[in-house]
């Protein structure tokens, strides 16, 4: 059997640019030479069929041909035979090397039976050889892939197809290992963000993702076909269904991406959308003429995209396979989680009295218009004290002094746990600024668990200003929190705040999400 390689092809259409070659009838092609004719409109014509008097020559021939074969160069000649070759190859005398090769062979079966000698001469088929053809300097030459021109030295501007064929980096196939390159990238990155704030089940996942989108690069570069997918625990129809079926499934309708699903979701969304211009990179890379010579790698991009998707929804709502069904209600998309620490808000008079000027803003908050100040104040009472605390801005109508339960013990004050604003039972502290200091009498609280909410929000949620409300923090050691205080504003924006002791007790990180799971 002969094999019929692109390499070939290409070598006779440069020389030729003939629409026919000639192969013998049990002649295999290679997946890259039927692209090739495919591409260049090439007829294949082949050998007549053996005719049955043939076939009974050759069969009554047979044994002669086995016992020359059985009188063929031993071991030892066949590496005087090598030796001799390798060194006419080195001295740059290739055709001296078959010639001294082919009298060696000869010499060795002057002595065979005249019939027997005939016989192997007509059973004999050399093995095609396929090896990097080589140039006067006896390195290796390379074949352009477009043209079939054979090219001592690699361009710059080149590189490797297959082999020693080489195209433009600016060619379709190579973007598209590019992409591919880049996807990798992309997802270990976000694999990072999700260790890093205990989102083990997404890491895992990503995980996965990866290992495929490197089995489809592989495929790829060996001209390999591609295996069924299977990822999630689901086949191709598994994820097309799922990724279809949103709301059947996590009971939301197809989420629309916004900032305020957190940093990891939005992640996600940017994941899914560089999925899709990858898949656009391999339709393009293996479109030929109004066919696709390679629809399992297009069709595994398309599936890609839909993994991506059911990540992103499962992260959203926090629904994941073999846990149990959060929330009770549908249609409630995940909201972010904010751990807020203790921070003082000061009236102007205060502002004045502790610093003799303005405050200035450091950084924004999450909720519109309201920052973290450059400046800072000392806390003490009678017990204790407590430096370094950060002050809220804009200015307030009343002192109020945040901190958690524990903070109230360091300085041995009995604090009650309010919504903020409301100082009914509020403890007494000193504050103590650079300028001056302020006595905030009746100014200490811990601020009860609330989610912020416009009234779009709440009216999504079926809550109103004030409602009572269960949430389940999915964090790295998820706890439910109970009568959780809706707060209703047009000036508000979507999230949860909790003390300090709250985050702590479920090992909260920046980025986690909550879900409303029941309405008290």
């Amino acid at each position: 059997m002969e094999i019929l390689t692109d390499i070939a092809l290409r070598a006779h259409w440069f020389r030729s640019h003939e629409k026919a070659y000639h192969v013998s009838k049990d002649t295999m092609l290679t997946p890259a030479a039927r692209d090739f004719i495919r591409e260049h409109g090439i007829t294949l014509t082949y050998e007549d069929s053996v005719s049955e008097e043939q076939m009974e020559d050759e069969v009554s021939s047979a044994p002669e041909a086995l016992k020359a074969v059985n009188q063929l160069p031993d071991a030892a000649t066949v590496e005087k035979i090598a030796k001799a070759a390798a060194a006419a190859v080195v001295n740059g005398q290739i055709q001296d090397a078959v010639a001294s090769a082919t009298a060696e062979v000869v010499s060795c079966r002057q002595n065979l039976p005249k019939k027997a000698a005939e016989s192997a001469d007509e059973h004999y088929t050399a093995m095609p050889m396929t090896a990097v053809p080589q140039g006067p300097d006896h390195k290796p030459q390379y074949v352009n892939g477009e043209t079939g021109e054979v090219l001592s030295v690699k361009p710059e501007n080149m590189t490797h197809l297959h082999g020693n064929v080489l195209v433009s980096k600016t060619h379709p196939q190579i973007a598209f290992r590019g992409m591919l390159d880049s996807l990798e990238a992309k997802i270990m990155s976000l694999q990072v963000a999700a260790s890093e704030n205990g989102l083990h089940r997404l890491t895992d996942a990503l995980d996965e993702v990866l290992a495929y989108v490197r089995q489809i690069l592989s495929a790829e570069v060996l001209d390999k076909e591609l295996g069924e997918i299977h990822l999630l625990g689901l086949d191709s129809a598994g994820l097309r269904y799922e990724s279809h079926h949103i709301k059947e499934i996590y009971g939301i309708p197809h989420p629309m991406p916004e900032y305020r699903m957190g940093r990891i979701c939005i992640g996600l969304n940017e994941l899914r959308t560089f999925v899709r211009e990858t898949e656009l990179a391999a339709a393009r890379a293996f479109q030929s003429g109004d066919t696709c010579t390679r629809p399992d790698i297009v069709e595994a991009m398309n599936r890609l995209s839909s993994v991506i998707y059911i990540l992103f929804c499962r992260q959203l709502t926090g629904r994941w396979p073999g846990q149990q069904e959060l929330s009770e209600t549908k249609d409630l998309p995940g909201f972010l989680v904010e751990a807020s620490g203790r921070h003082v808000h000061l009236t102007q008079q205060a502002i004045d009295m502790l610093f003799g000027e303005n405050l200035h803003e450091k950084s924004p908050l999450s909720q519109p218009g309201q920052y973290a100040s450059e400046e800072r104040v000392r806390l003490v009472t009678a017990k204790g004290e407590i430096d370094n605390v950060v002050v809220l801005g804009p200015p307030r109508d009343a002192v109020q002094v945040e901190m958690s339960l524990t903070d109230a013990r360091i300085l041995g004050i009995t604090i009650p746990v309010n919504l903020s604003g409301d100082l009914k039972g509020a403890a007494d502290v000193i504050l103590v600024g650079p300028k001056g200091i302020y006595n905030a009498v009746g100014s200490v609280i811990a601020s009860k668990a609330h989610i912020h909410m416009t009234p779009e929000d709440a009216r999504l949620y079926g809550v109103e200003d004030g409602d009572s409300v269960a949430v389940r923090l999915e964090t790295e050691r998820p706890v439910t929190i109970d009568d959780v205080i809706i707060r209703v504003s047009e000036k508000f924006s979507l999230a949860m705040h909790m003390d300090y002791d709250e985050a702590n007790a479920c090992s909260y990180k920046k980025g986690d999400m909550g879900y409303i799971i029941k309405k008290n």
